[in-house]
């Protein structure tokens, strides 16, 4: 049995994400170039060739979050405690609640990657294994 890391797992999400998006453009032909332009057929494949690396990202470094603060005994409010000047719209991963997709808004890429910086070392430390 094929035994995948949750990063080559996110990974394999999102190169589907895109292969759907391709195949889909290509069949129902909203980006055809012939309609158009090739710039913009080609800056729409770049777009959400982007998007999808974005969604990879963040999905797995928010899971990340969540796989040290569960293995550390944290919760919401000891992450809020790590992340200085967190304004009224963001939030912070629910060890205790985590969602299936990192929520897109509410917890941007850079509190995932602050708190990711702080709990790694932590979890070395502490002899717990990395994430993969």
């Amino acid at each position: 049995m094929l035994h995948l890391t949750h990063k080559q797992r996110w990974a394999a999400l999102s190169i589907g994400l895109y292969l759907i998006f391709v195949v889909a453009a290509i069949f129902i032909g909203f980006l055809n170039p012939s309609t158009i332009g090739l710039e913009w057929t080609i800056f729409w494949y770049f777009v959400v060739a982007g998007l999808c690396y974005y969604f990879y990202f963040k999905n797995f470094s928010y899971r990340e979050v969540v796989y040290y603060a569960k293995k550390l005994d944290l919760h919401k409010e000891d992450l809020v405690a790590l992340v200085p000047k967190l304004k009224e719209t963001q939030d912070v991963p629910d060890p205790d609640h985590p969602h299936f997709f990192s929520p897109f808004a509410r917890i941007p890429i850079t509190i995932v990657n602050t708190l990711t910086d702080q709990l790694a070392p932590q979890a070395t430390a502490k002899n717990i294994p990395p994430y993969r």
